[in-house]
């Protein structure tokens, strides 16, 4: 058996000692991630809060869109930004990635349904009227409720659905080939 000696290999990221070659596989590895799943955890914790409070304004902006017409269009796209963004808060960060989500993005909606500027509201909900649309009267109740929803099953979702494969890498005499196909081809004028 050979004898490793700590001094002369690096700690990787779960403290089992690596080979410089295996970090410099790792560095180039987390390289090819997007630039936010590259950070350190703090940073990429942050970025999951900041996107849970953009995708919360962003959704409680549009979940109305064709409201008044029975036409959940707005709630459709609300839910779609608040999955994308929940799916990546997953792939960055995990679990812990989208609990946070959940909370900031949820916060925003709290905070955007009790504040109100000169008697508008923002976000109706709970109201009753046979002239207003079903959809116009509950399309509050479900964006938050859809929302929460979808943030908590992309928890119990596989961890493998979270993550991003790296790039083909091309060998570089394949880079500079040019294909068989794409040969000129000489046209004869009549």
């Amino acid at each position: 058996m050979q004898r490793i000696d700590r001094l002369d290999r690096p700690m990787g990221h779960t403290g089992i000692m690596t080979s410089p070659a295996q970090s410099a596989k790792t560095a180039a590895q987390k390289a090819d991630l997007p630039f936010s799943y590259q950070y350190n955890a703090w940073i990429r914790a942050l970025i999951c809060v900041v996107a849970g409070i953009a995708a919360g304004v962003c959704g409680t902006l549009v979940h109305r869109l064709g409201a008044q017409y029975n036409l959940p269009i707005g709630l459709v796209l609300a839910l779609l930004i608040i999955g994308v963004s929940t799916w990546s808060a997953r792939a960055r960060s995990g679990v812990v990635g989208v609990g946070l989500h959940l909370i900031a993005s949820s916060g925003v909606i709290a905070v955007a349904s009790v504040t109100a500027t000169s008697g508008d509201i923002l976000l109706p909900m709970g109201f009753y009227s046979s002239s207003i649309p079903f959809l116009s009267q509950n399309a509050f109740w479900f964006f938050f409720i859809g929302m929460i929803v979808i943030q908590l099953a992309m928890v119990f979702l596989p961890r493998s659905w979270f993550v991003i494969p790296a790039p083909k890498k091309v060998p570089a005499s394949r880079r500079n080939a040019v294909p068989a196909d794409s040969t000129p081809q000489e046209v004869t004028q009549p």
